[in-house]
């Protein structure tokens, strides 16, 4: 007999949402594991990145972003955007962050531009990964991306993961590019759409 999985149920974030928000973030760019208790030295940094996440016109806002829950509980969100956004809420973004904790990310590389839909930072938590909620989330903004005029669908995949990149692979995405952000070199990949 088969187990039985849990419902998924996906829906648009809000400011109350911020705390995990920001938990997928540090876990986007690998500060920090979804699961892991927050460092001390990190409090300071997770309070100003839920800050930003509690606005609406950032990169990380909860506008921006889709939540997995199972029995009302978050277990999974992914936050995406149009590139055409990119340069603006970057902008307020990395300000805010140098700003607050003296982080200068302005020599990072933009990530996505005009024409894209970019999907910025996933994660889900352990204990329910492997059953298709990522896949759930991914799916969920290709196609809000295709209702919504986009061509083009983007991320970014640390090029020290490569068994991510076969994940991503696997849902259609193509290599297009490299480029070095947050101090480490990724590799850009595209799916496009039929138009």
């Amino acid at each position: 007999m088969q187990p039985v999985l849990p419902i998924v149920l996906l829906r648009d974030a809000t400011s109350d949402d911020a705390p995990f928000i920001a938990r997928v973030v540090l876990a986007g760019i690998d500060m920090l594991d979804i699961d892991a208790t927050l460092p001390d030295e990190q409090h300071s940094i997770y309070e100003h990145l839920m800050d930003i996440c509690r606005m609406n016109d950032t990169l990380y806002s909860f506008c921006n972003t889709r939540i997995a829950e199972i029995d009302g509980h978050p277990v999974g969100a992914l936050v995406a955007y149009d590139g055409a956004r990119y340069a603006a809420l970057r902008a307020k973004t990395f300000g805010l962050v140098q700003q607050t904790s003296g982080m200068d990310l302005s020599r990072n590389a933009m990530e996505t531009g005009s024409g894209e839909f970019y999907l910025d930072s996933m994660a889900i938590l352990s204990d329910y990964r492997g059953i298709g909620i990522g896949k759930k989330l991914i799916r969920d903004r290709m196609d809000y991306a295709l209702r919504n005029g986009f061509h083009k669908v983007t991320l970014l995949v640390d090029k020290d993961k490569p068994r991510l990149q076969s994940y991503y692979e696997s849902e259609g995405f193509a290599f297009g590019e490299e480029m070095f952000v947050f101090g480490a070199w990724y590799n850009k990949l595209e799916k496009n759409r039929e138009k």
